[in-house]
Order: structure tokens, then C-alpha cells, then sequence
């Protein structure tokens, strides 16, 4: 869900408050220069005073933090490492009226970059340290940018960018076959994107107000929007045409869901009720009255039979769909209740407070089955998990979020990695996997069933206010405050075509003559192959076996699990290829260059796009990388390059 609205009020207060103390303290240190100054302008721009050009220029400053210069790395353990060294100047790939750092510089930049996950703005300081023509770049930079770039490749996950949204996005969601996309943003508009292309289809304008929640019928045809401007919309998704507005409420509503055979729409609002309406007429069907404070989510059952809202006033209840009757008030809850869920079977509810805990509750009796304590305090997310095993909840306070058995309420992992609040957690539909999202400008990828860390996903220049799952799992959807929602792979880097399982007996593996198969050996002499551009699997008859021939390109396996990408004539490591957590067993390359695999432990299999030459990398990223570096980010490299020596 978005992030949540009454919260942002809040701290737009405080922030006029602290406008006030900034104004006294901006007049007492204005002989200071532009501390003062800055000040101000932070707060008047978190009160929300500021015009709205003013607003987007600070905000777009506010994005991206400062980059900082690393230490240039000159160790033996890394002998490909720029060293301090003098280096012929070289003409950047980067061009305008910003000033660029030295190359040497620009290569540490990436490093910690793609160290700390943002492998797109790793991967565009690289680019950035070469010259046009990659071929004209000094030998130690371009040996330096080989193996970044080779990192930044083989670990990158994010797809594309949904640009065009000039204000936060709200939410960002799926249609059921996981084809289209919608985004819910604060200036006023939704819009349907294209997953496949990134290309914005349409943009749904028509509120008055900033749009705070969407939902895809479950027959992909209609959107419902939310708004602020107390009403709801309904569209058609082939033409962005308005099919009905939705009229009712009296204040700001936030929560849009359609019931599961599509035939009606509920919302939520800070009039206190949900309503529950007819999706062919627009026609209010029921009324749920009897919270005594703003609602703050509201959800159908799974059979659609029930609602379930949490509101403000403490409470969550439990209502008839189709009557509006009130069917049970849980209460226990010290504080708000922000999130309230149906389990899959409907015979439980899921519940997040803001008085640090969450709870499940039995939803025939209304009775407390577990209280769900370890946060510390505001508790955003409480959902069950697919498949009804796991409750996942997330918390502002503790910047974590935690798995529970949905039997037992026993708590299984912490999931700990963010550096600040968690605004949300998501299943994947098979139940394996969770993603979070937060305040430290990513979303994190968990083991559903361990809570162990699977990736970050970095690259927003803002919070990210909520991610989700493709309906098959392959890909993740983020929506954050920078005004931009971004596609992600979910599981492997973007290099890797194909993922082969339960081949633990694997012996052996090598391309055949012309790089179009991969061929493996059991150690019984069976013998299978598989087309390295698709990874299906293939028939067995005509088994071509590799004669051995060799390219320009090699893999090894040490022996610490690592397989490497070296060069066959200078053993120079170009990359590290990527395997299973329990290691690499066997690698190898095509000759012609362009394909490597990598057979790991647990007897998955890989198959690896790679490049020839040091040339081709370049212009691959080059075309493929979703997004540019920031204003923000070049005005910086500007301010490194005029204070480096």
C-alpha cells in the first residue's frame, strides 16, 4: 500500500514548525553565507510552501546524496586497481557543461557504486571515464573499466524506468498476466505503462487532487484510481477514457480493490466509512459505517463475501460485502491500526499497528489467536503469505521487517538490512520470496522461508514506497518518491538467460563447435543438451560432442567456488560469473566467445551472455542501461572535479 497519508500531514506540521525555527535561525546566521539560507529552504520545502517549480528543483536536488571519492584502491590483491599514478587525460563519454573528475577518479566512483548495489550509476561513471572510441583509452583505464563494467553487466537487475510522473509516486502495480503496469502519483494523474517496453501506454488525468492508490480488475480491463479529491474513478484501459466517477465520500479516499470476480470496487476513507460499489453501473451497493476515525486500508476476503478495514480509531472490523452489516470489531490494539488482511482461506486476519505490534485475530470469533511483538514501533505492513503459511510484517521503527508462522504466530526471522523505516512488504505469488521497500532508497529481496538476504535493488533517488511481484516472479515493480517507478529482474542479473535445476551429478560441461548448445555429462555418461539462447532443454539423439576448440576467452575455477572470465593469452581476470551460494563446480566458454556456463553445487546450471571484445561490452551498456546519471549527480562529479588536486 502507499505510504501513509495522515503520517505525511504530520510531518508536514512539524515541518512548519521547524520553518518557523529555520526563519529565526537563517536571520541569526545570515553574515554565515548560505548555511541559513539552505536551512530555509529545506524546511520550506518540506511545509509545503514552496512553488511548485521551486518544490520539483529541491526536490530533484534532495534525490541522489553526495558522491564521495574512494580511496583509490592500490593493492596487490587487486592488481588491476587504478593506482595513484599519473594516466593520460581522457576526453569523457560524459558530455555538457559539467566538468568531469579524472578518470581514475570517475572508476573509484563506480566501484562503490556497484558495491553498494546501484549498478546503473556504477556502470554510467565507467562509461564516463572512456573516451568515445573505447579502443583510444589508456591501457591501465581501459584494463580498470573491463572489469567494472564486466561487474556492473553481470549484476544488473534494473530493466527500465517508468519516467514521466512529476511528482512522488504513490503506487505502482501489475495487471494479472503481469503485462501492464500502473502508477499512482501525486501530481494528480495515473498512468499504464508497458512492462515489456517501458513505454507509457496512457495517462489517466481527471482528478483534482494527487492520486493515492490504483488497482487493476482482475480481467485487466478497468483501472480504479483514488484520490484526494474525495472521489474515485473507474477507466477503461484500452482508450484511458473515464468509464464512471465515483462519487460518495466526503473526505480524502485512499484504498482501491476490486473483489475477486471483478463485479464490485471498494474504498476507503477519512470520512470514517468504506463503500462497496457496482463496477457495470458505478452505483453505491453498501455503506460500511461504525469506525470513529479515518480508515486507513480495507480489503475483500478472498470469496468476496467479507471486508475487513483498519482505521485510526484503534479497531479493525469485519463487515458483510453485500449488506454492509458490521460483522465483529477486533479489538486490542493500543493505537492505530494502519493494515488489516484477510488470510487466503479467510478463517484469519492479519493486523498492523502503530503501537509496535501486529496481531492475528480469528475472523468467525473475533478473538486474538497471536500478538506479533518485536518491533519497536509503527508496524506498516501485516499480510499472509499465498499460500497461508507466513506472515510478513514491517516496521518504521526498528528498519526491519519480520516473518511469523501464520499457524503459530511464532516469529522465524528478522529480516534487518535497511537503513531506514520499511514502508512495505510484498509475497511473491508461490510464496518464496518477500521484497521490502524503504526509506534508504531501496527494495530488498528475501528468502521467504529463511528471511535470509537475496539482493538489493538500488537506483531510486528517493524513498521507495511500495514494490510487488510480477504475477510469475520474475520481475519486481517499485514506486518511490524521486517520481519514477522502475522495473527489476528478480531473481538473476539481466546477463544470465536461463537457470537449469537438479542436475547435482553433472560432470562435465562444454559448447558444442558452432555455440549453440550446451553440452553436459552425468557420471553415468548420460548426455544432455541444451540451446544457450533460450536454456531449453533439447533432444538427445545427435549428441555433438566438442572437439576442444578454444577462443580469446577462458573460465576457470580456482577453487574457492568462484568461476572466473580470464583472457586465454594474458590470464587477465575480466569477471567474476555468477553461481550458487555453495559455489561453482565447473565452467566453461564457447569459442566463439559469446557464451559462458557455469555448473555450481546445488547442480544448477547457468548460461551466461558475455562479449568478445572490450569494445562490444561498452556499446552493449551502452544501449541497454535504463537511465542517465542525475542532474544532481553530475553537478556533484562537477564539485569533485574542481576540488581534486
Amino acid at each position: 500500500m502507499a505510504i501513509d497519508a495522515e503520517t505525511e500531514r504530520l510531518e508536514t506540521r512539524k515541518a512548519k514548525r521547524d520553518l518557523l525555527f529555520a526563519v529565526l535561525a537563517a536571520i541569526a546566521v545570515a553574515g554565515l553565507g548560505w548555511y541559513g539560507f539552505g536551512k530555509l529552504s529545506d524546511s520550506v520545502k518540506r511545509a509545503g510552501l514552496q512553488s511548485k517549480t521551486q518544490t520539483e528543483t529541491a526536490e530533484t536536488k534532495a534525490r541522489s546524496g553526495p558522491i564521495q571519492v574512494a580511496p583509490r584502491a592500490q593493492t596487490p590483491e587487486d592488481p588491476e586497481a587504478v593506482t595513484a599514478s599519473p594516466v593520460v587525460p581522457v576526453t569523457p563519454a560524459l558530455r555538457g557543461r559539467y566538468i568531469l573528475p579524472p578518470a581514475d577518479i570517475l572508476l573509484d566512483l563506480a566501484r562503490d557504486s556497484i558495491a553498494e548495489n546501484d549498478i546503473v550509476t556504477g556502470a554510467r561513471l565507467a562509461l564516463a571515464a572512456l573516451p568515445d572510441n573505447p579502443g583510444e583509452a589508456p591501457s591501465a583505464i581501459a584494463g580498470a573499466a573491463y572489469r567494472v563494467l564486466y561487474d556492473a553487466y553481470l549484476n544488473q537487475r534494473e530493466i527500465s524506468v517508468f519516467r514521466g510522473h512529476n511528482r512522488f509516486v504513490r503506487l505502482a502495480a501489475f495487471n494479472a498476466e503481469g503485462t501492464m503496469a500502473v502508477t499512482a502519483s501525486s501530481d494528480k494523474s495515473a498512468r499504464l505503462w508497458d512492462v515489456a517496453t517501458g513505454k507509457e501506454l496512457a495517462v489517466l488525468k481527471g482528478h483534482d487532487a494527487e492520486v493515492w492508490s490504483a488497482a487493476f480488475s482482475p480481467d485487466g480491463r478497468r483501472v480504479m484510481t483514488v484520490s484526494f479529491d474525495k472521489s474515485a474513478r473507474l477507466w477503461d484501459v484500452e482508450t484511458g477514457e473515464t468509464v464512471s466517477v465515483l462519487k460518495g465520500h466526503d473526505a480524502e479516499v485512499n484504498a482501491a480493490a476490486f473483489s475477486p470476480d471483478g463485479g464490485r470496487m471498494l474504498t476507503a476513507s477519512y470520512d470514517n466509512t468504506a463503500r462497496v460499489w457496482d463496477t457495470t453501473t458505478g452505483d453505491t451497493i453498501a455503506v460500511l459505517k461504525g469506525h470513529k476515525n479515518l480508515i486507513r486500508s480495507a480489503a475483500f476476503s478472498a470469496d468476496g463475501s467479507r471486508v475487513v478495514t483498519a482505521s485510526r480509531d484503534k479497531t479493525a472490523r469485519i463487515w458483510d460485502s453485500k449488506t454492509g452489516a458490521e460483522l465483529l470489531s477486533l479489538r486490542g490494539h493500543e493505537r492505530a491500526v494502519r493494515v488489516a488482511a484477510f488470510s487466503p482461506d479467510g478463517k484469519r486476519v492479519a493486523t498492523a499497528s502503530a503501537d509496535g505490534t501486529a496481531r492475528l485475530w480469528d475472523a468467525k470469533s473475533g478473538e486474538t489467536v497471536a500478538v506479533l511483538s518485536g518491533h519497536d514501533r509503527y508496524v506498516t505492513a501485516a499480510y499472509f503469505s499465498p499460500d497461508g503459511s507466513r506472515v510478513i510484517t514491517a516496521a518504521w521503527g526498528d528498519n526491519a521487517a519480520r516473518l511469523w508462522d501464520a499457524a503459530t504466530g511464532r516469529q522465524v526471522a528478522v529480516m534487518s538490512g535497511h537503513e531506514g523505516e520499511v514502508n512495505s512488504a510484498a509475497f511473491s505469488l508461490d510464496s518464496r520470496f518477500v521484497v521490502t521497500a524503504g526509506g534508504d532508497r531501496t527494495a530488498r529481496l528475501w528468502d521467504a522461508a529463511t528471511g535470509e538476504p537475496l539482493g538489493i535493488l538500488a537506483g531510486h533517488d528517493n524513498a521507495v514506497y511500495t514494490a510487488a511481484f510480477s504475477p510469475d516472479g520474475t520481475r519486481i515493480l517499485t514506486a518511490s518518491a524521486d517520481g519514477t517507478a522502475r522495473l527489476w529482474k528478480a531473481h538473476e542479473s539481466l546477463a544470465v538467460i536461463r537457470l537449469v535445476e537438479n542436475r547435482k551429478n553433472v560432470v562435465g560441461a562444454a559448447f558444442d563447435n558452432e555455440s549453440k548448445r550446451l553440452v553436459t555429462e552425468t557420471g553415468s555418461g548420460l548426455t544432455e543438451q541444451w540451446d544457450v539462447k533460450t536454456g531449453n532443454k533439447l533432444g538427445n539423439r545427435d549428441v555433438d560432442t566438442p572437439e576442444g576448440r578454444a577462443g580469446t576467452l577462458a573460465a576457470l575455477v580456482p577453487g574457492d567456488g568462484l568461476a572466473q572470465l580470464r583472457e586465454r593469452e594474458s590470464g587477465r581476470i575480466l569477471a567474476t560469473l555468477p553461481g550458487a551460494r555453495d559455489g561453482v563446480r565447473i565452467a566453461a566458454v564457447s569459442a566463439d566467445d559469446r557464451y559462458a556456463a557455469t555448473v555450481s553445487g546445488d547442480g544448477s546450471i547457468r548460461i551466461i551472455k558475455v562479449f568478445p571484445t572490450f569494445a562490444e561490452l561498452v556499446a552493449h551498456l551502452k544501449s541497454t542501461l535504463p537511465r542517465e546519471l542525475t542532474r544532481y549527480q553530475r553537478k556533484e562529479l562537477t564539485h569533485i572535479a574542481n576540488t581534486v588536486p
